[in-house]
């Protein structure tokens, strides 16, 4: 005979080493084998060397760079084709998660966590902070550059695509208030 539902112990959680406040949450356009993907993962795999609790966020999971990731990396699919519409799921996950961060690893994945944030912060009492690394130069015109006038400056932190992943690794975490390693 099974005991009650009351005596029995709670199961652990998946990682309990890392309570989810002190994750750390980063979102790719796709883990495709392009420069942009690369720099992704290799910025992933930096902040995972730093921080143990980290979750890959993206629209598709899939992809050849997947196996790129260290393996204590969670992976979240949101299920969706493109980064642009990947914005209110990336919101929920935000909401529901409340990562100690959210890092946009390239322009247009920037831009998508950023405003995520921001729908994911309305009805809650703090806000996630936000960092990019921003693989593109700035458009010339139209939405994307309207966005990133509105959007860039509520980041925490910015970096370009010239610092090595392990500066742009420090520079987020410092930015999240993650203290230095020792």
């Amino acid at each position: 005979m099974m005991p009650p539902l009351s005596t029995v112990p709670d199961a652990p959680a998946v990682n309990a080493s890392a309570p989810p406040e002190s994750r750390i949450a980063v979102f790719v356009s796709g883990l495709d084998d392009t420069p942009s993907g690369r720099a992704a993962v290799a910025l992933a795999n930096a902040l995972h060397r730093r921080t143990q609790a980290l979750d890959v966020v993206a629209p598709m999971g899939g992809g050849p760079l997947r196996a790129a990731l260290h393996p204590g990396i969670g992976q979240i699919d949101l299920a969706k084709r493109h980064t642009a519409t990947s914005i209110l799921a990336l919101a929920r996950i935000v909401a529901e998660r409340r990562p100690a961060g959210l890092v946009g690893a390239g322009s247009d994945a920037g831009l998508a966590a950023l405003a995520a944030a921001r729908l994911a912060g309305r009805d809650t009492p703090v806000a996630v902070p936000v960092a990019v690394l921003d693989d593109s130069p700035p458009p010339q015109g139209g939405l994307r550059r309207a966005l990133r006038g509105w959007l860039h400056p509520r980041a925490s932190a910015i970096s370009d695509g010239a610092t090595t992943p392990e500066e742009a690794a420090r520079l987020f975490l410092a930015a999240f208030g993650f203290p230095e390693p020792a």
